[in-house]
């Protein structure tokens, strides 16, 4: 039954979005992420951790999770657009090409950083040995890299909402190190995301236009090729900085061998493997403490020794003999913390926040645009593979780190303003 239902409400919700005549915005974003990593709920497979290769059947009560998700989207769309359609919240400004500046010198600033401090990561790996490599990035090359992450984001989302040329081919440049160097695919996918929606905030238009007319249909082509390279990129990152794609072949002789890994075995599959889990040992933690969440509020929280996680679901609940890391689920983590009813109240939080970016993109400008673009595609797109404390932390990364070129245009107001009094 449930499973049926959530076959239902996929297909309910992609007609939905594609044919009603309604922005791609956080919502739509937030239901085709649903989509992706729940993958697993229509293969009904996921990963057996302790060989990758091998698949098992979900656990069914994973479909009561995934129904509530879905039907819970649908139900505040629907809403949103019977009595949001008009509605806004606005915050104005304008492009300057200092903004720009700031983000370049941000994304240079953790580059050249990540480059001095650990040079063997970046230009030497295939020599490091995977502990070694993963201690690394747990201390301070991950600050580096974060500091390079976001200046060459936010130097996307300005260059190319501004049309500054020069700045959106370094900052192609800067996350294309920072995707095949550094192995960060998320920065890009960000970006891709954020952009993606603010395009269609200007051309209401019923998403299925895009697949029929020829004008768009090229970048509808181009987003369903970086959708297939996002997933493959998690086979071919790990060979191309080891300098050894040459095992390419032999570790995956044909196309659906390929397949198989990226899509089936993949990520997602993964993720709700987690969630099949918790939910068949029936695990149970303690709520989420309140100093793990203003940790993540106030700046430097974490360095403050406020930082404990001592009660979430961690990996050994989970699979307790298993060496390697899975990425998190934050359902079943919140599920864990509090139950189904808990689970029920996040779920439509979630959503909630959502609604709120919808309002505040309908007609805000300038350099708050798009660093509301960049905020909210994080919440809606990458919540899936996330706990708790580990999104708002990356929520609170693109707050923080967007004051730096808001700083460099108020040093050039000021200029220009004490330039013209002297005049």
């Amino acid at each position: 039954m449930f499973e049926n239902l959530f076959y239902i409400l996929s297909l309910v919700g992609f007609c939905y979005y594609i044919f009603s005549k309604r922005l791609f915005d956080f919502l739509g974003l937030s239901f085709f992420s649903s989509l992706v990593y729940f993958i697993p709920g229509f293969s009904g497979l996921i990963i057996n951790p302790y060989n990758t290769d091998e698949t098992t059947a979900i656990y069914p009560p994973c479909y009561w999770v995934y129904d509530l998700v879905l039907g819970i989207n649908l139900l505040t769309v629907i809403l949103n657009d019977t009595f949001l359609q008009e509605k806004s919240i606005c915050i104005t400004g304008d492009f300057k090409p200092n903004l720009a500046l700031g983000a370049f010198f941000m994304g240079m600033l953790g580059l050249i950083g990540s480059l001095i401090q650990f040079p063997d990561l970046y230009l030497n790996r295939a020599e490091i040995s995977k502990g070694e490599l993963q201690s690394i990035l747990s201390q301070q090359a991950d600050r580096w890299s974060v500091i390079w992450a976001m200046g060459a984001s936010l130097l996307a989302m300005i260059a190319f909402k501004a049309d500054y040329r020069f700045y959106q081919i370094v900052a192609v440049l800067l996350l294309g190190l920072d995707l095949f160097w550094g192995g960060n695919r998320s920065s890009s996918a960000f970006v891709v995301l954020a952009l993606l929606v603010l395009s269609t905030q200007q051309e209401p238009k019923r998403l299925a236009n895009y697949f029929i007319h020829w004008k768009y249909l090229g970048k509808v082509l181009l987003l369903i090729g970086l959708g297939t390279v996002f997933f493959i990129s998690k086979l071919i990152l790990p060979l191309l900085q080891a300098n050894r794609m040459d095992l390419f072949e032999e570790i995956y002789p044909s196309w659906q061998d390929v397949l198989f890994h990226a899509f089936i075995v993949s990520e997602p599959a993964a993720i709700q493997a987690n969630l099949s889990e918790t939910l068949r040992k029936g695990i149970e933690v303690d709520w989420y403490h309140p100093v793990d969440i203003v940790s993540q509020l106030i700046i430097g929280g974490d360095w403050l020794g406020m930082q404990s996680s001592s009660h979430y679901l961690t990996q050994k609940d989970l699979f307790p003999q298993l060496e390697y890391g899975l990425a998190y689920n934050i359902w079943g983590d919140i599920w864990a913390s509090g139950g189904w009813i808990t689970l029920i109240v996040f779920i439509f939080f979630y959503h909630i926040v959502l609604v709120i970016g919808n309002l505040l993109i309908k007609r805000s400008t300038g350099y708050p645009l798009v660093v509301i673009a960049l905020f909210f595609s994080i919440w809606a797109f990458y919540i899936h593979r996330n706990n708790l404390l580990f999104q708002l932390y990356l929520q609170k990364r693109v707050l923080v780190f967007a004051i730096v070129p808001w700083l460099f245009s108020l040093i050039k107001i000021r200029w220009n303003s004490s330039h013209t009094k002297s005049n």
